[in-house]
């Protein structure tokens, strides 16, 4: 077997030590491990054995070859207490008939249906703004992508006060758990249920959002009969082939808050990135309004239209890649397991920082520019699959990609067709990795004439 470097470390001190970086440079930490250690390394910590892995073959191994050895991590059990057994913490058997349950609603169909809604939810956005004003546009991307998956959880039958309960619940649910999570002591405290005052928080919360979300609900199943063209209702009719179970309340409610929370976080946030790469690469920026000035116009945009925004996805594409949302990855071996010549004892956690696997030279050339012409390159198409996976792989790949990249891109567009957006000279931000992979500030765009207006 191959022997597997080990950070050195001296037991309790380095681990203050490291729990201090940890907390304030997470990134920054991890960077250091790998550009050390190289892409296999054991990273022991008091009471788990952690390796970190940026190796698309062995990263294959784990999501797909021999994924039946691998159950979430320790991150995704604790997730648990306020996410509950949705499609993102679930594991075995339950996580597979939730997914035949719920995969029907995410099919095509379904999502070029989803269309209309992700275009009007954004020109209800932009209407507001006013030509010269500068725009939150971290916040705008997170009212826009609220709204859609609002309207597509629920359907029309939520009112104004309950969407606005909901989000108030769910921002500071992600707020609270971030958090807890970046924070070692904190995420202890968590598991134990040691109910310090952030855990507390943390629980107040989720109850909250429990008591909104099972009365909408119960709401729904009162008038089942008169929607069935919501996420909601779809899930709540699905059968199980196997066995003709249906969703219990529970379980609706565990699918719900998982999708309402990663359905609209991430693409918020990749499109918050997205933003900020565009206004910081004129040449780029260019080639993106100039697409969409020739494919859409000032016309709003369709399902239609998806298809032929080749270069706008690629800019999408790209800012995945620089700043992945969900940036972290981590499974916890069910068994001893051996991959291309490591040993991994059972009980091990393997942890990748998509962050770090997506800049890794070897794949990408300069691959800390903004190139979304990457990705029309020979070269890219042989890319390992798992030097790039923003969407997770395997049986576990988000099951959200396809309605993601249709919301991601009809947004961009519906923007553009509009307005141009200008990013403050001399702006710059960093990351801010908690939850999801944010922006450290807010993103102040000036709204500018759409170029069809001269500009």
């Amino acid at each position: 077997m191959k022997t597997i470097p080990t950070r050195k470390r001296i037991p309790f001190l380095t681990d203050l030590l490291e729990i201090r970086q940890m907390t304030s440079d997470p990134m920054g930490f991890c960077q250091d491990i790998v550009k050390k250690y190289g892409d296999v390394c054991y990273v022991p910590i008091p009471g788990s054995k952690n390796y970190m892995i940026h190796d698309p073959e062995i990263l294959r191994e784990v999501l797909v070859t021999q994924a039946g050895k691998f159950s979430k991590s320790r991150l995704y059990r604790a997730m648990k207490r306020f996410l509950g057994e949705g499609l993102l913490t679930s594991d075995g058997s339950y996580h597979l008939q939730q997914r035949r349950l719920a995969t029907p609603a995410f099919h095509k169909q379904r999502i070029q249906e989803y269309a209309r809604v992700m275009v009007q939810c954004t020109c209800d956005e932009i209407s507001t703004w006013k030509e010269e004003e500068t725009v939150n546009i971290s916040q705008a991307m997170t009212n826009i992508t609220l709204q859609i998956v609002t309207h597509t959880l629920f359907g029309s039958a939520i009112g104004k006060d309950k969407l606005r309960e909901v989000s108030e619940n769910v921002s500071g649910l992600l707020e609270v758990s971030g958090h807890i999570f970046q924070n070692p002591l904190y995420l202890m405290c968590f598991e134990k249920d040691v109910e310090i005052p952030v855990v507390k928080k943390l629980y107040g919360l989720r109850d909250q959002l429990d008591e909104v979300i099972l009365r909408i609900i119960s709401d729904h199943r009162r008038t089942l009969q008169d929607d069935h063209s919501s996420l909601l209702a779809m899930l709540m009719t699905a059968k199980d082939e196997e066995t003709g179970t249906t969703m219990t309340d529970v379980q609706l409610r565990d699918e719900v808050v998982t999708m309402f929370i990663a359905g609209h976080e991430t693409t918020a946030t990749a499109l918050a990135w997205t933003w900020y790469m565009l206004g910081k690469n004129p040449d780029v920026e260019k080639k993106f309004y100039e697409e969409v000035k020739e494919k859409i116009g000032d016309r709003k945009p369709t399902a239609e239209d998806y298809q032929s925004l080749v270069f706008v996805r690629n800019v999408f594409k790209e800012t995945l890649r620089l700043y992945p949302p969900a940036w972290t990855l981590a499974r916890q071996a069910t068994e001893d397991v051996d991959i291309q010549g490591f040993h991994f004892p059972k009980g091990s956690a393997l942890c990748s920082i998509l962050y770090i696997m997506h800049r890794k030279p070897e794949y990408f050339e300069y691959p800390d520019e903004f190139r979304p012409q990457r990705w029309e390159e020979e070269r890219i198409k042989m890319l390992p699959r798992f030097a790039y996976f923003p969407f997770g792989g395997g049986h576990r790949m988000c099951i959200g990609e396809g309605f993601a990249w249709m919301e991601g891109i009809l947004i961009l567009a519906v923007v553009a067709s509009q307005y141009r957006l200008e990013l403050p000279a001399g702006f710059t931000t960093k990351i801010n990795p908690v939850f999801t992979l944010r922006t450290k500030d807010a993103i102040l765009m000036k709204v500018r004439k759409h170029f069809s207006s001269g500009s």
